[in-house]
């Protein structure tokens, strides 16, 4: 998990260890869309891309939030790379964003032949007091959709 997030993007706080622990956090909360989200095939998702189908990734990242979060909680920013490396897998990148009442995230979903990962670029919350993570989580955690007990 990467960032580049300014330092204000997190109410202040400058510590890497903290931003590496809310992508922790953060890919944690979401980790079960990112399963639904690769259950398509990759070379459809790569043309797609490619071609700049990006009503196409909205709506397959739509129906694989739906089952877990709130309506609009995850979008498609309509931004998306694919980078071939020679000697690398091949790894997809789209812009996303997580909207919620009390925060928004900008995200980048990575999806690599190898792992798949995200890297917050922007975390915009409350801004009166510090960032706290296990506020953050609580927030990811409302986000989701209430389940009754199986």
């Amino acid at each position: 998990m990467m960032t580049d997030a300014p330092p204000s993007a997190l109410g202040g706080c400058a510590v890497p260890d903290v931003l590496a622990e809310a992508e922790r956090v953060f890919a944690t909360a979401i980790r079960d869309f990112i399963a639904e989200l690769c259950l398509l095939d990759g070379g459809i998702l790569i043309g797609w891309v490619q071609a700049g189908r990006h009503g196409n990734i909205a709506d397959l990242v739509e129906s694989s939030a739906e089952p877990f979060f709130k309506e609009a909680t995850i979008a498609y920013a309509d931004g998306a790379d694919v980078r071939f490396d020679w000697g690398r897998a091949l790894t997809v990148v789209l812009d996303m964003e997580f909207v919620t009442e009390p925060v928004t995230v900008f995200f980048k979903l990575i999806l690599d032949g190898v792992y798949v990962g995200v890297a917050i670029q922007r975390i915009l919350a409350d801004q009166s007091r510090s960032f706290d993570l296990g506020g953050f989580a609580h927030a990811l955690n409302g986000a989701r959709l209430d389940r009754a007990p199986a």
